[in-house]
């Protein structure tokens, strides 16, 4: 993906807009907010992929912002952070592009944010489900995949912890 979006500074995950044309990823390179940060890259039409923008301090903190997700949406974005207001460890967090900037991000809440780390939490296309890592004390030891049923009202998230996915 050439040094727009690969440098020497640690890259970890991304996620693809659904028209392909957009790439959301986290980097700790020079000039963030401090930690992992979330970035946006745009392909032009030659499939060049431009400069890398930071989100903002709406998105990013002192911490970490890691495990970005973009909905079908292209609007929605979900990721994981320890610097805004979290349960504990990493959480699940939620934030929607609406006339132009990003809302500040929501915390998912319960149960699907522990104090424990919750990451990579991805959703299927049909929005009913969703599938994520945690770390809780009950599970099978370090980072378990769980997959969720979603149930949103628009005013608040319902989820419901359908199955631990990961086995010994």
């Amino acid at each position: 993906m050439k040094k727009n979006i690969n440098t020497k500074f640690h890259e970890t995950s991304a996620s693809y807009s659904f028209t392909g044309d957009t790439l959301y990823f986290c980097s700790e390179r020079d000039g963030g907010f401090g930690g992992h940060d979330i970035y946006i890259s745009i392909r032009d039409k030659k499939g060049k992929w431009g400069k890398a923008i930071n989100l903002g301090d709406v998105i990013n903190t002192e911490y970490d912002e890691v495990s970005v997700f973009v909905q079908p949406d292209g609007k929605t974005l979900y990721f994981a952070s320890d610097g805004h207001e979290t349960m504990g460890g990493l959480d699940i967090f939620v934030s929607k592009f609406e006339n132009g900037v990003w809302t500040k991000p929501e915390n998912i809440g319960y149960p699907v944010n522990t104090p424990n780390d919750e990451i990579y939490f991805v959703v299927t296309k049909d929005g009913k489900y969703a599938y994520y890592s945690s770390a809780r004390t009950d599970g099978l030891g370090g980072q378990d995949l769980y997959k969720i049923t979603l149930l949103s009202n628009k005013k608040m998230f319902v989820f419901y912890i359908d199955e631990q996915l990961t086995e010994n």
